[in-house]
């Protein structure tokens, strides 16, 4: 009898409700007289206090994507990550170079099964293009972040960067001409190169981080020409330089320029 009379008495204050803002038969609200105006018109004096927060949002969590997926294809074998890396270079752009399809590569380095572990945790549809450029770019990002986690603990005062080889791309100046600007960069700068490679895309750390490159930079560059250089590629390139000097660097021979014997 308590619940019949509860319920009751709260009809009745919705109709009194009603009853009270319903005023005027205008046409501004549903035929049912609720407060929900039929048309959405936005506020004439728009303003969107999260734009510079929506944007940070969206790259943290865009990157966050992106390495969480890069993550998986590296980690489904490391071994096969790095003896991949061992037999590429950048100018590696189509799976045909290293005896694979598209359709194998796709197999072998589980990228829809990834792509799958990306969207369910995101709880997001998830679209991204596979390449042999870009598979190459990932495993070197995350080869690199695997072995140094924290900190480019490889770079040694003194030591010098060895050559490239160049297993797909030798005689290309395509792929050399990027490389050893990059690598000039990196025997530079090394710890802005790192810190800048370890930045997410388009945050002010980024930004930070190629200022502070600048100085590095511009003596690297050919003589003579222009490069439209933008902070995607840069990412790219000092990526790959990285990645060759963590690997090919060493204390500099006896008697060569910066060595021991020569400052004697």
């Amino acid at each position: 009898m308590r619940l019949v009379t509860l319920i009751l008495s709260l009809a009745a204050a919705c109709t009194l409700a009603t009853d009270a803002g319903a005023q005027s038969n205008d046409n501004d609200y549903t035929p049912l007289n609720s407060r929900i105006r039929r048309e959405r018109q936005f506020p004439t004096d728009l303003h969107n206090p999260w734009g510079d927060q929506t944007n940070a949002v969206s790259r943290a969590r865009n990157s966050a994507m992106l390495s969480q997926f890069s993550k998986c294809v590296y980690n489904r074998s490391r071994e096969g990550s790095l003896a991949l890396l061992q037999k590429t270079d950048y100018g590696f752009s189509d799976f045909a170079q290293v005896d694979l399809t598209n359709d194998r590569a796709v197999k072998i380095y589980g990228f829809h099964d990834c792509l799958g572990r990306v969207a369910s945790t995101h709880r997001t549809g998830v679209q991204l293009r596979f390449s042999a450029g870009a598979m190459r770019q990932w495993l070197v990002q995350e080869a690199y972040f695997d072995r140094y986690p924290e900190s480019p603990s490889w770079v040694r005062g003194g030591n010098m960067i060895g050559g490239r080889t160049y297993p797909l791309s030798a005689d290309n100046p395509g792929v050399s001409g990027p490389m050893d600007f990059a690598d000039c960069v990196v025997a530079a700068d090394p710890f802005t190169a790192d810190f800048f490679f370890r930045t997410t895309s388009g945050s002010d750390e980024e930004k930070r981080a190629i200022e502070a490159l600048m100085p590095a930079l511009g003596p690297c560059f050919p003589e003579g020409q222009q490069v439209r250089l933008s902070p995607s590629l840069l990412r790219l390139w000092l990526g790959e330089a990285l990645w060759h000097a963590a690997n090919n660097s060493a204390p500099a021979p006896a008697g060569a320029v910066g060595g021991q014997e020569a400052a004697e």
